[in-house]
């Protein structure tokens, strides 16, 4: 089995680069008060497939392969929590981050199947916002969805050639987005790409 890639690009990162932990501007609050915290993970599985002509078919001849796809299988889980007078040192922004496993022989892309998983869950941690009420303002609850979506299209039978590594991280936002659909507090921006 081949070692995992990361799918971390450090010279096109999705959010900020060298961001392992972050207090933002304004925001070094500490001590006992009112925290939101917010964890994300996505898993993906794959496989790809033919998309046949059935109409050039014959007794003696096989259908035409017209084109392939990537038919992706994913669970995505967000929480978000309000920990109410605890203490913490300060807030803090940790990136998701992904890893690509994929078939023996593939090369950077995403070859004939593989997995994609969070090798680093996403995670925030800062003050509960509140109205002049002293109402919260942020969300809560869990989220678990699983789903599924075609990426990575391409012309005719699949060909290696095509398949490196500088669309990967493209398709995998197109995945992040329908995730981001499916469950809404989702942050796609939190995913180090």
């Amino acid at each position: 089995m081949p070692e995992p890639i990361p799918v971390q690009n450090a010279e096109k990162t999705f959010v900020f680069p060298g961001t392992e932990s972050l207090t933002t501007s304004g925001g070094g609050a500490s001590g006992v008060q009112d925290w939101w915290v917010h964890i994300q993970t996505v898993d993906l599985m794959y496989m790809r497939n033919n998309q046949q002509n059935m109409s050039v078919s014959s007794p003696v001849a096989g259908p035409a392969v017209q084109s392939n796809y990537l038919d992706v299988a994913y669970t995505v889980n967000t929480v978000d929590e309000i920990w109410e007078d605890t203490a913490f040192s300060g807030e803090l922004f940790k990136p998701q981050t992904l890893e690509l496993v994929t078939a023996v022989g593939t090369s950077g892309g995403f070859g004939v199947c593989g997995v994609v998983n969070t090798s680093a869950a996403g995670y925030i941690r800062r003050v509960v916002r509140k109205d002049a009420a002293g109402n919260v303002l942020d969300p809560t609850g869990v989220c678990v969805q699983k789903g599924s979506c075609v990426i990575d299209q391409m012309p005719g039978e699949y060909d290696q050639a095509f398949d490196t590594s500088s669309q990967v991280n493209s398709n995998l936002v197109t995945v992040m987005a329908k995730v981001d659909a499916d469950c809404p507090n989702f942050i796609v921006s939190l995913v180090d790409l």
